[in-house]
């Protein structure tokens, strides 16, 4: 060996074998796991980045769809997999609700992953029928303040984020407004429609066309701010419950114990696939909002989500199952 090559030896030794692993990092295709059926909105947010994140990486990036128990049968395969960065999951921010929905659980979704990364933030939106009596978010709470339970939201699962925006909304606003779960927004949205359910808290893109072909009422959306493909529909914040601010976010996860600098590198990957500008603008016209947290921000951010969602749950008393 050259005695110029000894500092760089020493290096990558005192390093460690992540790192080591880090520098070949990957050397065949990557398997992410989606928890829910094929279609399904988690995995088409996936399919917005894993294309470019696949040049990026050099490796093919497989998706594999696992259905089942609201997601948990696929968290549990990725939570028992090698720790290598070859198997990931993307999921939801059900993800870190999974307490709060299940009193048993064969996997800590919070201490058996690392997280990784956001694949995107969607703002929601609640809508009502185009005949709906109800003109606005302030004219909702109206309502429901003076017949209390008789108004009913819609949402497309018990313990879903869309479930969980309404019971926000009617801890911080003092109403009550009655869930009503449903099987999926598919369901939820057609009972809206049919005048069977008053409200309904949905993704933007699912909404949308609905929106625009007049069939549906967009009262306000949950972000902070307003969006570009609704710019004349209020935030909740604006509609009378301050600080409001809520988006669905779907995430990546690897098995913990993943060497730091495979997570770093999955992340970075990320990152840069969505800043290309056919990335850019397909998640622009789904109104999903690119996500620039490194892995460590992601982490912390995710522990925030569960902490505030657990304490909105005890708070609405809704019981695992």
């Amino acid at each position: 060996m050259k005695l110029h090559h000894l500092p760089l030896l020493a290096a990558m030794l005192v390093s460690g074998p992540g790192a080591l692993a880090a520098n070949s990092f990957p050397t065949q295709p990557v398997r992410i796991v989606v928890p829910h059926q094929a279609g399904s909105t988690t995995e088409t947010f996936g399919r917005m980045l894993t294309p470019e994140m696949s040049t990026l990486l050099g490796q093919p990036i497989v998706i594999e769809s696992r259905p089942g128990a609201a997601g948990t049968i696929g968290a549990r395969d990725v939570a028992l997999s090698k720790p290598d960065g070859y198997t990931g999951l993307m999921n939801a921010s059900i993800q870190v609700m999974y307490p709060g929905i299940f009193k048993t659980l064969h996997f800590d979704p919070m201490k058996d992953f690392t997280p990784v990364g956001v694949f995107g933030f969607a703002p929601m939106v609640a809508v009502v029928r185009a005949q709906s009596p109800i003109k606005s978010f302030r004219d909702l709470i109206e309502a429901a303040r003076a017949k209390p339970g008789s108004i009913t939201f819609a949402s497309g699962g018990l313990g879903s984020l869309p479930h969980l925006v309404g019971e926000l909304v009617n801890v911080r606003s003092g109403v009550q407004i009655s869930h009503i779960p449903y099987n999926g927004t598919g369901q939820a949205l057609t009972d809206v429609l049919g005048g069977h359910v008053d409200v309904l808290y949905a993704s933007v893109a699912s909404a949308l066309p609905q929106i625009k072909g007049g069939k549906l009422r967009a009262l306000a959306v949950t972000s902070a701010a307003r969006i570009d493909l609704l710019p004349d529909v209020p935030t909740i914040a604006e509609s009378g419950i301050p600080d409001f601010d809520v988006t669905s976010w779907y995430g990546y996860w690897v098995p913990k114990d993943t060497p730091r600098a495979i997570v770093d590198r999955l992340n970075q990957t990320m990152r840069d696939a969505s800043e290309m500008p056919a990335v850019a603008k397909r998640l622009a016209n789904d109104g999903i909002i690119p996500s620039k947290m490194d892995a460590k921000e992601f982490a912390a951010f995710a522990a925030a989500e569960n902490k505030k969602w657990l304490d909105v749950m005890k708070r609405a008393n809704v019981q695992p199952n």
